[in-house]
């Protein structure tokens, strides 16, 4: 499955979610219903020396009143649940104790997690997620939490941290990347908030039986001798048959989690492997976990019971039965990694963590070119990414259909990419990424203006005016490092950059959109990478500063949005060509892949300009899964018209992905001096 096929397997998957819950909460209420039968019935017989009351079973106003309070109950429980974990993946690890690990750290473990995470953010185009460390967990798992890639966290245990070797640990990593990329993580979200309902009849039982029983033995004590503490007794009976019946609910909650989860496990395990293309790497970690006495089994970490479904490995003791586990066995998996192995963890060892894998090199007809600066960090000439052939210093495409495919599919070229890109760094610029007063100003150097005349004045003038002399300072000593960066670096150094940006105050963030507004227009006009970058930068701070997340309204026909996909082709045509002929055949092109969807128009460049492309992304955003297929392929074959792309266009194109929640991995296009 493609990533679009897989957004659409999860919505699937939450519609059979809302049809499990609806089936709990039946089954509960009748158990409920029968309950109340009961305990009316004795009443009866107790009180009025009558034989045992029938009419309540058959009574349809009891049954719609035990119904409606068990729904109440749940949902409230549910909805209380979800209002905690509002702050998303942040709050679930908060939940379970997590501490935020610093993006400066000097740890050696903490340094070897955090190079991975940065990798794996790089190599599929996510903005840097949160790292989280679940301290004093000697066992090995891991999870990712979030509603969407922009407040999604991965979290770790020290023992996933401190016992796994690089290899093992980038295949855990991609694990729980994938299960970002794939919208897993709104799902198992939305599953702790169902689970959490399920059982909170199991809390007000208790609540019921200690009121009941106490009450009843103490009145009992008092007047034994005219029936004092019948109704007491009652509640208490009630209670123990809520708790009863809240079995049930834990059990539906179980199902429910394992009908989820199970086979999105199988799916990220493939994944990792695609990613990474290093199956004895995961294969390595799950090892370790069977070896490991405590394996993945979480012992102090609060909630894991909620949480079992999100982990990497079972978070539990050993479920009993097969069909409640939220995990496929351990051993399948391992097998399904590396066929040979016959469940054996003797030989496992702790103590000498595996070298890292070599890389390979790349192959004579890949054509090859290397990075100023990342040739020597990988002692090898770094391969172009893009599908298709280097040539005349622009990169040919295959077809709009392939990079559609590479939409949440990074690939080992992918990290290589990554790692090479990360290792190129000046030590200046990686340390700014990690800041948050430093990050603010590596962004504002990657929009300063590369001539040192006046619009390069004005625009310090405005960070001096809006940030202080400090930051214009620290933005002009980075803007010479900037400067020095490959072109392919400067959007995933903004990425990394990302993390840092979230700690802002929130009246600082208002200021610093302001200003990249202000810096980009400084020259009266808006270039491809300044809305790049701006786009890129905005739409992934906004979800965490606007804590009230946009109603995005779910389109599935493109004939509503005609006129929004005459600007996105026609503003892209503009941007590939400069001459009449040239934008009418990238028009065209682009064209030819919506033409049975909706009716087009090619508008004039007064028209489609970056503000109105803008503003169409944003009606854009609310389509299917298969339709943003067709929106990126569309996007792909326009500016590639001419089979070849530049580089600023790769970048638009990758903020238009971005733009459409499909996160783009690098396109890595290499350049000669004389591109633009």
């Amino acid at each position: 499955m493609d990533f679009f096929e897989r957004q659409h397997q999860a919505k699937k998957k939450t519609g059979v979610l809302v049809f499990l819950f609806c089936v709990s909460v039946l089954l509960i209420s009748l158990l409920n219903h029968l309950l109340v039968a009961t305990v009316l019935g004795a009443s009866s017989v107790r009180e009025e020396k009558m034989e045992f009351e029938t009419t309540a079973y058959t009574d349809p106003v009891l049954a719609v009143l035990v119904f409606m309070g068990t729904f109440a109950v749940i949902g409230m429980a549910g909805l209380f649940r979800r209002v905690q974990l509002s702050g998303g993946g942040s709050s679930i690890a908060a939940m379970m104790g997590g501490r935020l690990v610093n993006m400066a750290t000097t740890d050696p473990d903490e340094r070897k997690l955090m190079n991975v995470v940065e990798e794996m953010a790089i190599a599929s185009s996510v903005a840097l997620p949160e790292v989280y460390v679940m301290e004093g967990e000697e066992a090995i798992n891991a999870f990712a939490a979030g509603y969407t890639l922009d407040d999604a966290v991965i979290g770790v245990t020290e023992g996933c941290m401190r016992k796994l070797s690089r290899d093992e640990l980038q295949g855990v990593i991609a694990h729980e990347f994938s299960h970002i990329l794939n919208q897993d993580m709104k799902l198992n979200l939305r599953l702790v908030s169902v689970v959490f309902g399920l059982i909170a009849l199991a809390v007000i039982g208790r609540v019921l039986l200690r009121i009941g029983f106490y009450s009843s033995h103490g009145r009992s004590r008092r007047s034994s001798e005219n029936g004092g503490g019948g109704g007491a007794l009652a509640i208490g009976i009630i209670g123990l048959g809520l708790m009863a019946t809240s079995g049930l609910g834990i059990l539906m909650g179980n199902l429910i989690k394992s009908a989820v989860s199970r086979q999105r496990e199988y799916l990220a395990d493939s994944s990792a492997v695609q990613f990474t293309r290093n199956p004895e790497g995961l294969a390595g970690a799950l090892k370790k976990i069977g070896a490991l006495s405590g394996g993945s089994r979480l012992l102090s970490t609060p909630n894991a019971e909620e949480a079992s479904h999100m982990f990497f490995g079972n978070a539990l003791s050993r479920s009993w039965f097969s069909i409640t586990s939220t995990h496929p066995p351990l051993l399948e998996r391992i097998q399904l990694l590396e066929p040979s192995f016959d469940g054996d963890f003797s030989g496992v060892r702790f103590d000498q963590p595996q070298p890292p894998r070599r890389q390979s090199a790349p192959s004579k007809t890949s054509a090859g070119i290397p990075i100023p600066g990342m040739g020597d960090a990988l002692g090898q000439a770094l391969p172009p990414v893009i599908m298709g052939l280097a040539a005349a210093g622009k990169v040919q495409v295959g077809s709009a259909a392939a990079v559609a495919d590479s939409i949440g599919n990074p690939t080992q070229q992918h990290i290589d990419f990554a790692a090479a890109l990360l290792a190129s760094l000046p030590e200046s610029v990686r340390a700014a990424a990690h800041d948050t007063h430093d990050a603010c100003a590596l962004v504002f150097a990657l929009l300063l203006d590369p001539k040192d005349g006046p619009v390069r004045k004005k625009q310090l003038g405005q960070v001096d005016k809006l940030f202080g002399e400090q930051m214009a300072k620290a933005t002009l000593k980075l803007s010479g490092e900037v400067a020095t960066l490959d072109p392919r670096a400067k959007l995933p150094v903004a990425d990394l950059a990302i993390g840092a940006l979230r700690r802002m105050a929130r009246e600082q963030f208002d200021s610093f959109t302001h200003l990249l507004e202000t810096l980009a227009a400084a020259d009266e006009q808006i270039d491809l990478f300044e809305f790049s970058l701006s786009k890129l930068v905005i739409r992934h701070l906004e979800p965490h500063f606007l804590k009230d997340r946009k109603k995005v309204v779910q389109v599935y026909s493109l004939k509503r949005l005609n006129h929004e996909c005459s600007v996105l082709i026609s503003s892209l045509a503009c941007t590939a060509g400069s001459d009449d002929e040239t934008i009418k055949m990238a028009y065209d092109a682009g064209a030819a892949h919506l033409a049975s969807a909706t009716e087009l128009n090619q508008l004039p460049p007064t028209e489609c300009g970056i503000h109105e492309l803008d503003q169409a992304l944003v009606a854009l955003v609310g389509v299917g899964p298969k339709l943003k297929r067709q929106l990126i392929e569309t996007a792909a074959a326009t500016v590639s018209a001419d089979g070849y792309l530049q580089i600023q266009e790769a970048e638009l194109l990758r903020a238009i992905s971005d733009s459409l929640d499909c996160p783009m991995p690098p396109l890595a296009i290499v350049l000669d001096t004389g591109a633009q």
